[in-house]
């Protein structure tokens, strides 16, 4: 009889833990696939927030706002982005999609006896995927603060208090000092060469403003010319109203597309 008893007692234990078993794993799998339960949604925030308050952020070539901005990402898509504001080189930057670590610990903080679940799982649903903002500049260079252009090709910028007399190309004096110090980067690197961009806002007619855009372009040729660079260094274009910063009708709106631009190229 004791034996007996002790052999049911027996099985009555490993028939609880069995079931204790059965429901812990099923709990396990039921978690396994962390990251993809995580991200549901499947979507992901990105801040653009450079150092210098108040700088243009393009994504895509739209307008997204001054930053700090803030906007949801597609893990499955890549953006290209732009950080612009006046006196300060431009950034180009790729937002390129990949494997983002923390999601991956997730997983492997699971229960490691369904380990291998959350591997395919999230494998295939692209939980692991997302945006990698490693890319993203922290900071953007003062054009004046360039050591050596050839560092900062292909990057727009403008200089302080470029300013015309109203609807001419005579420049005024106080553009003379920046324009003194953009002469001296150009003159020390001479194998660097110079673009100039003109643009306006929309009033008045198109051709009209192309027309006035090149001319002051020309103007600031001119006087860098003046101050030793190399004619053949610099070339000179006038866009009038056809590459606005911002689209709209506010006179703020104008004040960002009537602009001088330069970019180092070689």
């Amino acid at each position: 009889m004791v034996s007996i008893y002790f052999r049911t007692n027996n099985l009555i234990k490993m028939k609880r833990n069995f079931t204790k078993f059965t429901l812990l794993a099923t709990g396990a799998l039921m978690l396994s696939s962390c990251a993809t339960i995580m991200r549901k949604d499947k979507v992901q925030t990105v801040d653009f927030a450079p150092q210098q308050e108040n700088t243009m952020v393009f994504v895509n070539g739209i307008y997204k706002g001054m930053s700090p901005v803030s906007m949801e990402v597609s893990p499955t898509e890549e953006y290209e982005v732009t950080y612009l504001k006046r006196s300060y080189l431009s950034e180009n930057f790729t937002l390129k999609k990949g494997i983002i670590p923390k999601w991956m610990i997730a997983d492997l903080a699971c229960l490691p006896v369904t380990a291998v679940v959350p591997v395919i799982v999230d494998a295939s649903t692209g939980a692991w995927k997302g945006i990698k903002t490693n890319s993203m500049p922290s900071s953007l260079k003062h054009w004046s603060d360039v050591e050596n252009p050839n560092d900062y090709l292909n990057s727009l910028f403008q200089i302080e208090n470029l300013y015309f007399e109203t609807g001419k190309d005579v420049i005024k004096s106080e553009a003379y000092a920046n324009l003194d110090k953009l002469a001296s980067i150009l003159n020390n690197y001479p194998e660097v060469k110079l673009a100039v961009h003109g643009h306006t806002d929309k009033t008045g007619s198109r051709d009209g403003n192309v027309a006035l855009s090149k001319k002051r372009a020309e103007s600031v040729k001119s006087y860098l010319v003046s101050k030793g660079v190399d004619a053949a260094r610099i070339n000179s274009t006038g866009h009038g109203p056809d590459k606005p910063l911002l689209e709209g009708d506010s006179e703020n709106e104008y004040q960002y597309n009537r602009r001088v631009e330069f970019e180092y190229n070689l």
